[in-house]
């Protein structure tokens, strides 16, 4: 399965089926000035000012791509051709070429749109159909049909819930592919993109406000906090840091430990996807770069 020896795909520089239903700058400043307290989990505090970053790395792509996502200390790179997948093995991003292996999917993407990974599968979607592959294995399967993913968190390795863009609800996709409704439009409007936390609860976007959800595994809504504009990104290390963003917009929010930061990236950053290894930001620029910023714990 894995690819040995260089690759020149990058080179860095420092600086099945369908659901059925069971159950500018300152005025983002003031914006984070207007953040709801969490209900039963104290307040949020904003900063009152945003944060310049510059790229702690950059790397040109050889391809354009769609999505990365983190999966352990690598990065997942699915690219828009739709007919294969980069593992880029970053350690401690100081490399100066990262070594990577080339995942060949045996079924072609119409429109790659995102990517996701648990401990046991990595997980691809296009505009209709989300796609699940074993690690051990190049075996693309369909996993679920007639579906417009707007998010994707791990339940359990395995299990997924799935953020529905069509029919604005969160369902739960089990081990074997049966599936259920986890949350309705009731709970969440139009939920979009979706993570695990560290302590086995959740956190969704909601696509129809400037809000950021948090949820148990029962699918009970926790508690909320307001932000400073409606975000389509979302990504998360292994501490609970939580980054947040809109593509095609140079910034990023960050929460950490009830704090939330405001940066601002180069007007130049296009961002398409976020990863989040440690105290790195991934962002894929424009399709065709990754840059990657130090944030603050």
């Amino acid at each position: 399965m894995r690819a040995t020896g260089p690759n020149p795909v990058v080179s860095w520089w420092f600086g099945g089926e369908t659901p059925v239903v069971l159950s500018s700058l300152a005025a983002i400043g003031a914006a984070l000035c207007l953040l709801a307290g969490c209900v039963g989990a104290g307040r949020v505090e904003p900063t009152s000012s945003l944060v310049q970053l510059e790229p702690w790395a950059t790397a040109e792509l050889g391809s354009s791509a769609a999505a990365i996502c983190q999966d352990g200390e690598t990065l997942l790179v699915l690219e828009n051709s739709g007919t294969r997948i980069i593992r880029l093995a970053i350690d401690d991003w100081r490399l100066a070429s990262a070594p990577q292996e080339t995942l060949p999917l045996t079924e072609r993407l119409t429109a790659p749109a995102g990517i996701a990974a648990d401990r046991f599968y990595i997980y691809v979607y296009d505009d209709h159909r989300l796609y699940r592959m074993p690690k051990d294995k190049i075996s693309l399967q369909a996993w679920l049909n007639n579906v417009r993913v707007a998010g994707l968190a791990s339940f359990e390795p395995g299990i997924t819930l799935v953020s529905d863009a069509d029919r604005n609800a969160i369902w739960y996709k089990g081990f074997f592919g049966e599936s259920r409704l986890f949350m309705s439009s009731a709970e969440v409007a139009r939920p979009g993109a979706m993570v695990a936390l560290r302590d086995g609860t959740f956190a969704v976007l909601s696509a129809a406000s400037r809000l950021l959800y948090f949820f148990n595994r029962s699918g009970v809504v926790t508690r909320s906090v307001s932000l400073p504009a409606a975000c389509d990104l979302l990504a998360a290390n292994e501490q609970g840091t939580l980054c947040m963003g809109v593509r095609g917009k140079p910034q990023v929010w960050v929460l950490s430990a009830g704090k939330m930061t405001g940066y601002s990236l180069p007007d130049s950053v296009s961002p398409l996807s976020f990863a989040v290894v440690g105290d790195r930001l991934a962002v894929l620029d424009a399709g065709t770069k990754l840059c990657v910023f130090r944030i603050s714990e």
